[in-house]
């Protein structure tokens, strides 16, 4: 394993090139949604900080300034937590006993500036083949569903690709069209999978997990003392994506009975930063 990036510090050539190999139609799925504050819950209970976007520069303000005529810049910011909309986890996410992963300790790393070990910059790109795992082919799963190891066994059992070494695993809830219908209260109730469920996927060599929930492990959690964010981040150096919307994917791999395809996930370079909003996408 390559230093302390994880799972992904493995995935060289050889891994890209076994990816492109699903490529067979050239189809693109956004697996992401929009950065829109009126989607998105208000608020993000971890932040306290609403998404929102505001003016920096106006083009009147820079026709004033600039004496441009009738030409003016319009520039605007648009800011909120990283950790809500679809996002990758860095490994700096989640501190365990003053440390992350590769016992990278907090004190000696965490500044008011970000993290000088361990920020989110330092994930590599990522370009790997994905599996998609089911789970709500007949109909959402409801509340705080507990994704159980059997059930993710039986999953794997039915899918039409096979768990290899270096995959990226998606799981899909059915959560995320929740969005839609109750959004103020998406973050309140989530499916996820349990810690076994969690431990299965890893020793079959998954490289990254992503889902279509807030927070990948069943919401609100019962038992901090074992928790699937620790287990994976802190103890396995495994990201986690999250938010992301795997309905059509879904569709697209059952039309043509597939369950392997090309994932690409770029987080943007965010200097100390502990995760970063991503735009992945799947190509058949």
């Amino acid at each position: 394993m390559s230093g302390n990036l994880g799972p992904l510090g493995d995935l060289g050539p050889d891994a890209v090139l076994r990816a492109l190999a699903t490529v067979r139609e050239g189809i693109i799925v956004d697996l992401s949604v929009p950065l829109d504050p009126d989607l998105l819950p208000p608020v993000d209970p971890g932040s306290g900080e609403p998404l929102a976007r505001r003016d920096l520069m106006t083009p009147e303000a820079f026709r004033d300034a600039a004496g441009s005529g009738a030409r003016g810049f319009h520039v605007d910011a648009f800011g909120g937590s990283i950790h809500q909309g679809t996002h990758i986890d860095g490994l700096a996410h989640l501190v365990e006993a003053g440390a992350i992963y590769g016992g990278r300790r907090e004190a000696d790393l965490r500044t008011d500036r970000g993290w000088i070990d361990g920020g989110v910059e330092t994930v590599p790109p990522i370009v790997t083949r994905g599996i998609l795992l089911d789970l709500a082919a007949e109909g959402p799963l409801p509340g705080s569903t507990v994704v159980t190891r059997d059930d993710i066994e039986t999953a794997l059992d039915r899918s039409p690709a096979s768990l290899e070494p270096g995959d990226a695993v998606l799981v899909r809830t059915g959560k995320i069209r929740e969005l839609e219908t109750n959004r103020d209260r998406f973050l309140d109730r989530q499916p996820g999978i349990d810690l076994d469920a969690a431990i299965l996927l890893a020793e079959r060599g998954m490289s990254i997990y992503g889902s279509d929930t807030g927070g990948t492990e069943p919401q609100p959690v019962t038992d901090w003392e074992r928790t699937v964010h620790a287990e994976l981040l802190v103890h396995r150096g495994i990201h986690l994506l999250e938010w992301l919307d795997l309905d059509r994917l879904a569709a697209e791999l059952e039309r043509r009975s597939r369950g392997a395809f090309l994932l690409v996930t770029l987080p943007l370079r965010i200097r100390g930063a502990t995760g970063s909003w991503i735009r992945p996408i799947a190509i058949l």
